[in-house]
């Protein structure tokens, strides 16, 4: 079962803390904020029919999903990063945790701290495997000869262009996702990330031209559950 723990009173080794340089939240509220303008911008372009509007909104598009992407994969690292040290400790962190991959972090750490785990073949593990590799693309990227042009080209342009979106819509999605998961595996007040349950965060605004997307997630993690 995803999304609901009945109890939610998931043992842990702290429940109080007090700690500097937490940034998870902001990253958070950046990430949904870029990406909520990115769909805007598109929506602009596709109702334009000035070509240099077109352009201009197309271009402001791309950049704001660029930090959609960043910004996600950040939150999503700094999250499991804060939890880790807080419940595990940092000197044990930096000897045993840091290092490692991200990945990894999300699958090792719950299990360590309260002996529970995320599901490796559900949608949220999915969505940050995605949302790791659309990072990793940008921070390492590399530019390559264009060649010449033909039809196999144009066919690796669209298809360049289509993965982009793709990795675009899964980095809030992963969010979202990765949220809802956690209630479930850790408890709602030890959440990684945060939780989405405005009862529990009173003051979490979800930008309005989001709140489908994250209602198709809230579908697709309650599905699970039948």
């Amino acid at each position: 079962m995803i999304l609901i723990n009945e109890s939610n009173e998931i043992k842990h080794p702290r429940d109080s803390w007090a700690r500097v340089n937490t940034q998870t939240k902001t990253y958070f509220d950046i990430a949904l904020q870029e990406a909520a303008q990115g769909i805007e911008c598109r929506l602009k372009a596709k109702a334009s029919t000035d070509q240099f509007e077109i352009s201009e909104f197309s271009s402001l598009a791309y950049q704001h999903s660029l930090k959609a992407i960043v910004f996600s994969s950040m939150c999503v690292e700094a999250g499991i990063n804060d939890y880790a040290g807080i419940q595990l400790g940092d000197k044990y962190c930096e000897k045993h945790i840091y290092s490692m991959d991200v990945i990894s972090k999300w699958v090792l750490v719950p299990k360590l701290v309260c002996g529970n785990e995320m599901d490796k073949s559900g949608p949220a593990f999915r969505a940050l495997q995605q949302l790791v590799k659309s990072r990793n693309k940008l921070v390492h990227s590399k530019s390559r000869d264009i060649g010449v042009p033909s039809l196999e080209l144009a066919k690796r342009l669209k298809k360049a262009d289509l993965d982009f979106e793709e990795d675009f819509e899964n980095s809030y999605k992963a969010l979202f996702l990765l949220s809802m998961e956690m209630d479930y595996v850790v408890g709602q007040q030890y959440n990684p990330i945060r939780t989405l349950d405005s009862t529990v965060s009173p003051f979490l605004k979800i930008p309005d031209n989001l709140k489908v997307e994250l209602g198709k997630c809230k579908s697709i993690m309650i599905n699970r559950m039948r």
